[in-house]
C-alpha cells in the first residue's frame, strides 16, 4: 500500500541485521546480502536488484545507501510533512477470521486525524456473503441479523475509498497495522480500486519504541496506559477511535522526547529495531512458550 513494497520477513531480517551496523552500504554489497549472491553483480544490475527488493525506483537509490534512510525514501511525498500538519486515516476492521485468503471483512471503521485532532469518522457494516463464525459473533456481537442489508465488500470498499480520499502524503494507520493492511490491500485490488498510495503507520510498533517499559502492547493495554475509554471494544469504529487517540499521544511523546518533526522522522523511528530490553523479553518468551502466550502482544487480532 505504501510506495515501497511490503518486505517479506527474511528480507526484513537481513535489512535489520545490516542496519544494525550503522554504516552506509554499497549497492552491490546490499544486493549480495538480499539475494544471497556469491559474487557482487555489476553496478547497474545491483541497483535494479536492490530497487526491486525494496519496491523503490532505481534512480532514487543513493550510492552508498544508508539503510536508516529507507523509511524516508519509501515515504516519498509524505516524508517532509510536519507532524503538526499531517493528515492520517486510522483504520480498524472486524473480519470473519484471521486469514486474508479465506476470510472476509465484516465491518470497517476509520477516523480522520488532521492538525493533531480528530476531524471525521467512517463506519459501515459489511455483508461478507458467507456465514459468520460463532466465535466472531461472540467477540464482536456481529451476526447475520446485523449484516443483512449491509453493503457488499465491493460497495463498502468503494465508500471507504471515496471517504478516505487518500494521497501519497496520508498514512494508513492501524494497531497491528499489518493485519488491517493485508485485508484492505486485498479488497482494494479485488474490486479494481487504487492501491493506498501513502505509508503505513502501526501504533503498536510506535508504542514499542516510545514506551519500552510497557509490558504489553495490545490496544487494551495501550488505552489503559493513556487513560483512553473505548466504549465499543471489538467494534471497528470504537477500536479505530481508540487507536487514533493513542496515535495522538504517541506523536506527542515522539515530538517531546525524540525531537520528531516530520512524518519521515516518525517512519524512521518506527523502522528501528525494538530496544534491547524488549529484545530480551522476546528471547525470554521464546524460551518459555506458556509465558509467551500469557504476554501476547495482540498480533493477529480480528478487532
Amino acid at each position: 500500500m505504501a510506495r515501497a513494497a511490503a518486505l517479506a520477513p527474511p528480507l526484513r531480517r537481513v535489512l535489520d541485521r545490516l542496519g544494525a551496523r550503522g554504516e552506509a552500504l554499497a549497492l552491490d554489497e546490499l544486493a549480495c546480502a538480499l539475494f544471497a549472491l556469491t559474487m557482487p553483480p555489476p553496478g547497474a544490475l545491483a541497483r535494479r536488484l536492490v530497487a526491486s527488493a525494496l519496491g523503490l525506483r532505481a534512480a532514487e537509490l543513493p550510492e552508498p545507501l544508508d539503510l536508516r534512510a529507507l523509511p524516508r525514501l519509501a515515504a516519498g511525498a509524505a516524508a517532509d510533512v510536519p507532524l503538526a500538519r499531517a493528515e492520517w486515516i486510522v483504520v480498524d476492521l472486524e473480519t470473519t477470521g484471521l486469514s486474508v485468503d479465506d476470510c472476509s471483512i465484516l465491518e470497517i471503521g476509520a477516523v480522520r486525524v488532521a492538525g493533531l485532532r480528530i476531524t471525521g469518522r467512517f463506519q459501515t457494516l459489511v455483508d461478507p456473503g458467507r456465514a459468520i463464525p460463532a466465535r466472531i459473533t461472540a467477540l464482536t456481537g456481529i451476526d447475520r441479523t446485523l449484516v443483512d442489508g449491509a453493503p457488499s465488500v465491493a460497495r463498502a470498499m468503494r465508500a471507504f475509498a471515496a471517504w478516505a480520499g487518500a494521497s501519497a502524503a496520508v498514512p494508513f494507520v492501524a494497531h497491528n497495522a499489518a493485519f488491517d493492511e493485508r485485508f484492505v490491500r486485498r479488497a482494494l485490488a479485488a474490486h479494481a480500486l487504487p492501491d493506498w498510495p501513502g505509508p503505513i503507520v502501526c501504533t503498536r510498533k510506535l508504542a514499542r519504541r516510545l514506551l519500552p517499559s510497557l509490558r504489553r502492547y495490545d490496544l487494551d493495554s495501550l488505552s489503559a496506559h493513556f487513560g483512553i475509554t473505548n466504549r465499543a471494544r471489538h467494534r471497528a469504529l470504537g477500536d479505530a477511535e481508540a487507536a487514533a487517540r493513542a496515535l495522538l499521544e504517541l506523536v506527542a511523546i515522539g515530538c517531546a522526547e525524540r525531537a520528531l518533526g516530520t512524518l519521515g522522522d516518525l517512519l524512521a523511528l518506527q523502522a528501528q529495531p525494538p530496544t534491547a530490553r524488549r529484545r530480551k523479553r522476546r528471547a525470554e518468551a521464546a524460551a518459555d512458550p506458556p509465558a509467551a502466550a500469557r504476554a501476547a502482544d495482540g498480533v493477529g487480532s480480528v478487532g
